[in-house]
């Protein structure tokens, strides 16, 4: 898998896939952490996390993010959210994008986060 994607929203979720899938990337998706963990088992690390940070259930998308970096320390990071949280301090390996952003951005965004080396 190239790129996982962990978004609640549907129909937003839906939408980032398709353009993942039409750039070339073999993407899973899921609406909450759990799922995500669940997706990671059963298909394997992805390449790129893309996380909404602001998730339902117990752990939103920085914690899943940083979570999943421990287990799989390759794993680069792009953090969405339509919020109005800053993230700041990221590591070289994580990004951000403020929703609403076109699909072109989020490509971008995981490129940019593919040329960090390990």
């Amino acid at each position: 898998m190239d790129v996982l994607l962990v978004e609640d929203d549907g129909e937003v979720r839906a939408q980032l896939r398709a353009a993942l899938t039409l750039a070339g990337y073999d993407a899973a998706d899921s609406a909450d952490a759990a799922g995500g963990f669940a997706a990671v088992a059963r298909l394997g690390a992805p390449r790129v996390l893309v996380a909404d940070i602001n998730l339902p259930g117990g752990m939103d998308g920085l914690a899943f993010g940083r979570a999943l970096r421990v287990r799989l320390p390759a794993v680069r990071v792009v953090y969405i959210s339509g919020g109005a949280e800053q993230v700041a301090d990221l590591a070289p390996h994580e990004r951000f994008l403020a929703k609403p952003f076109r699909a072109r951005a989020l490509l971008c965004a995981i490129t940019d986060a593919l040329r960090v080396s390990a």
